[in-house]
């Protein structure tokens, strides 16, 4: 059984836990075991709070869950010292592990793990410590009891509370593991050996199906397994445990689905009910038949929304680098435009890859990244609105690159050649991440949950697509033949597009002072200006002293890339606060508001998504949505992903997406729905009306 891909954040997160100044919880470190108490925040604050008790044991080691299996004891936690008036909840339980040992297999976590609970203080200050006792049983081959006295002093504050960035991404890996209620029903069968679970539909596509009960007498669970899909309904038989003595009114218990970083852990009731017999076939297997559609389908959806890549406003002008480099050979033999196409196309397939390979990688180590990730990253951003800036400043003729360090711009930007085809189709990539072309969410959703071969290619598939314009018309000579004749116009139009270019450079720093501040900004348009003056005196043809300057020129540009003031916080977080009349979106409040049967529209958006940005104008801020919204008394959140937040980046994984836009609604309670991630004042005011 392989760790969980959040743990190595987890780890991560407890380290700074440790290290941070912020934290005042005593670690006390017993045998095999490290416990101690965190806090979500810097302060305890009246209301309610999230606190957590975090257990790591040591490597080979391991703890129990609520129900340990054939053996073990739950860990458990007693407060011995609270404010008067306070009210702690109980541990909650992230789903777990198998640990198995010989003929027994038992449930708990073999690492750095947290066990939420929610803690709420009267307005009345405490006037000593949070205390608590934590008793467990740490095994290996051997098991062996620990208890420890914990402590957690932290200020008091009437202050809205802040969040402790040491602890956020082991708070937020915690609660993305946590069980929510399953949106399908479920029921159950038992006869004289054999306990048989029927639920779904499940949502997603894996089969791969864990079924952790919280009784301990209704199954075996070391016991053989078998499974079966009827549709995406899952048929689920195990032996039943020889403590049975008879069916319960009802089994409840936690049904994983997916594996590894894909996981979502669901809490069952299942009722009795007919559950057909489920054939001796090894689990975790489908027939071809089933399986091939569903991939089949997404790799339409990646090539369509690659496709449609080719309209996004982000993408224009490096097409248009590449309008002027196929007139330029249209002439030539037809050979030679198949070998440019084929040279862009080769460059768009291996950014593309490249890209989806670093992406798996870093997925793989923990990391909470979704698709346009990058575009988090101000020293990216910055970087990126220098290239903006050297294209336009070469389209418009205050320099002409050389075969020296701008060797690529040169290429990029106006050399025929096949390395010019290969690094646009590089440029037309970079450029094209932060767009989420219809279709692409999904596509990309789901190739980030797969396996390794699978993901690369439907990301081969979404490049082939955003290439397949231009390839199209290497193949195809006639299509060539309706461009404009090479003239002197051309000179007039590749100035021209130079703006296009500049445009996206403002939008980019623009981007940047959301990630930042206005100081951020400021400090990237003097590193702008230096980087203009640098190009501006390579097109004079500098001698000795000229090109010292440009030198020192060029050094400030980069030094400004690494100045601290172009830095995102390191808490993440919104850029700005919620639109009037929305709040911020999180995945308690949404729970809270569900619970209530409210009616609840949530954007996960970012600042440099522009399709997330149309939509806000064209759908979503008309008249007739807020008239709707205000009709049905709908709840409006916004998560802003504009600045990497593992919490929001958990959620989008939930619903199988790696990247923004994202629209959910829930109708009077209803488990959230998606909708299309291009949006018409229609759609949504359909969706919000129940329709």
């Amino acid at each position: 059984m392989s760790l969980p891909r959040f743990a190595p954040a987890l780890w991560f997160g407890m380290l700074l836990g440790l290290v941070s100044p912020a934290s005042s919880a005593a670690v006390v470190q017993a045998e095999h075991v490290e416990v101690e108490l965190l806090a979500e925040n810097t302060t305890l604050v009246p209301g309610a709070q999230t606190l957590a008790l975090r257990i790591k044991p040591e490597d080979g080691w391991h703890v129990y869950w609520r129900n340990p299996g054939d053996s073990g004891l739950p860990t458990q936690l007693s407060w011995t010292g609270l404010p008067e008036g306070a009210q702690a909840g109980d541990l909650q339980w992230p789903f777990p592990e198998e640990h198995s040992l010989g003929e027994l297999t038992n449930y708990g976590y073999g690492h750095d793990t947290l066990l939420p609970l929610q803690l709420t203080l009267s307005d009345a200050a405490p006037q000593a410590p949070l205390q608590a006792k934590a008793s467990w049983l740490v095994c290996a081959d051997i098991c062996i009891p620990g208890k420890a006295e914990l402590t957690l002093d932290l200020p008091f504050s009437r202050e809205p509370a802040q969040a402790d960035a040491a602890n956020a991404a082991a708070f937020a890996a915690a609660r993305a593991a946590l069980p929510v209620p399953a949106p399908f029903p479920a029921r159950f069968q038992t006869d004289a050996t054999e306990f048989r679970l029927a639920a779904g539909p499940l949502p997603g596509s894996s089969d791969t199906v864990r079924f952790f009960p919280y009784a301990g007498d209704v199954l075996a669970h070391a016991g053989s397994r078998r499974q079966a899909f009827d549709g995406r309904e899952l048929r689920l038989a195990r032996p039943l445990s020889s403590y049975f003595v008879q069916a319960p009114e009802r089994v409840d218990g936690v049904l994983v689905v997916g594996d590894d970083g894909d996981a979502r852990a669901y809490e069952i009731q299942a009722n009795p009910g007919e559950v057909a017999a489920v054939a001796a076939t090894p689990l975790g297997t489908t027939a071809p038949s089933e399986a091939a559609p569903g991939f089949w389908l997404v790799l339409l959806l990646a090539f369509g929304g690659g496709l449609i890549l080719n309209l996004m406003p982000c993408v224009f002008p490096v097409l248009s680098l590449k309008a002027l480099s196929v007139m330029k050979v249209q002439d030539q033999a037809a050979a030679e435009h198949r070998r440019h196409a084929l040279a862009y196309t080769a460059g768009v397939a291996l950014s593309f890859v490249g890209a989806a390979a670093v992406l798996i990688g870093l997925r793989a180590g923990g990391a909470a990244l979704g698709w346009g990730f990058q575009l988090q990253s101000p020293l990216f951003v910055g970087l990126l609105v220098y290239v903006m800036l050297a294209l336009g400043l070469s389209l418009s003729g205050v320099v002409h690159f050389g075969m020296s360090w701008m060797g690529a711009g040169q290429s990029l930007a106006s050399r025929p050649g096949l390395s010019g085809s290969f690094f646009t189709g590089v440029l037309a990539v970079v450029v094209a991440s932060p767009c989420t072309a219809p279709f692409m969410g999904t596509a990309l959703g789901y190739a980030l949950t797969q396996p390794a071969i699978v993901s690369l290619t439907v990301f081969l598939a979404l490049a082939l697509g955003l290439a397949s314009p231009f390839l199209l018309i290497g193949f195809v000579p006639r299509l060539a033949a309706v461009l404009p004749k090479p003239g002197l116009w051309m000179e007039t139009l590749k100035q021209v597009l130079a703006f296009p270019l500049y445009l996206t450079a403002v939008w980019l720093l623009w981007v940047l002072g959301g990630l930042t501040d206005r100081n951020g900004m400021g400090l990237a348009l003097v590193g702008s200006v230096l980087l203009a003056f640098a190009l501006w005196l390579l097109g004079r043809g500098p001698r000795w002293f000229g090109k010292l300057l440009v030198l020192a020129a060029l050094a400030g540009a980069v030094a400004v890339l690494f100045h601290p003031l172009l830095r995102a916080p390191a808490a993440g977080g919104p850029v700005s606060a919620a639109p009037v009349g929305s709040e911020v979106y999180s995945d308690a409040r949404l729970a809270e508001l569900i619970a209530q049967k409210r009616t609840v529209f949530v954007d996960f958006t970012a600042d440099w998504c522009l399709t997330c940005k149309v939509n806000e104008r064209v759908a979503l801020r008309s008249q007739k949505v807020i008239d709707a919204f205000a009709q049905h008394q709908v709840v409006s959140m916004v998560a802003d992903w504009t600045r990497a937040d593992p919490a929001i980046t958990a959620t989008l994984a939930r619903y199988q997406r790696s990247g923004v836009p994202l629209y959910l609604v829930s109708v009077n309670g209803e488990e959230p729905r998606v909708l299309p991630q291009v949006l018409t004042p229609d759609l949504v005011v359909d969706a919000v009306g129940g329709r």
